[in-house]
């Protein structure tokens, strides 16, 4: 037996896969509803129900949302590696939004124009009084990209194919989007129905 040396305990780390953070409708529910004002609920929203990574919602421009189009969509410039994607737009985020102060009034420029770091601040605000209300549970880890995720597991749960949901969130690779099946509360088909 070889001892374990400092090459192989790095190697183990990098191999071992961490499935990804996620949470409950419910819960992130119970964020928005705890988030310091209308642009911090209005940036989970679009990282939840959008997907979208939040250098990515921090970037959203009123010209890349089409609300008119019979299947609303917003354009995602410069994701990740530089590439541009069509996301469609959950009702919920749809409605919210139209109604979403000066909106409607202007044509072009930010969403939010927030930085990713006060974006992150503002996210932090929200966890902690939803804890503290007992909306969710203590000792969750929530970052930014736990809405992302938890948006995958739910159009996954919901039926969304796996391919579809991968063009949805950009990834370059299937085998990137494939880890989301082991988070799924039910694994996808049904072994009684196979002959």
């Amino acid at each position: 037996m070889h001892p374990v040396g400092p090459r192989s305990r790095q190697k183990a780390r990098t191999n071992r896969r961490e499935l990804p953070e996620y949470l409950e409708q419910s819960h992130i529910e119970a964020l928005i509803r705890h988030a310091p004002h209308h642009r911090a609920r209005m940036l989970i929203l679009i990282m939840w129900r959008a997907g979208l990574r939040v250098s990515e919602a921090c970037r959203l421009d009123i010209a890349d949302v089409d609300l008119d189009a019979d299947h609303p969509a917003l354009r995602v410039r410069q994701g990740k590696g530089q590439r541009t994607r069509v996301t469609p737009i959950h009702p919920e985020l749809a409605g919210a939004l139209r109604t979403f102060q000066d909106f409607a009034e202007r044509r072009t420029g930010p969403v939010l124009g927030v930085h990713r770091s006060t974006a992150w601040s503002w996210v932090k605000t929200a966890v902690s009084a939803a804890v503290d209300a007992g909306d969710v549970p203590a000792g969750r880890h929530v970052g930014n990209h736990t809405f992302r995720h938890s948006a995958a597991r739910h159009w996954l749960a919901s039926g969304v194919p796996i391919n579809v949901v991968s063009r949805w969130l950009g990834h370059r690779n299937l085998s990137t989007t494939l880890i989301y099946l082991e988070i799924l509360p039910v694994p996808l088909g049904d072994m009684a129905k196979v002959p």
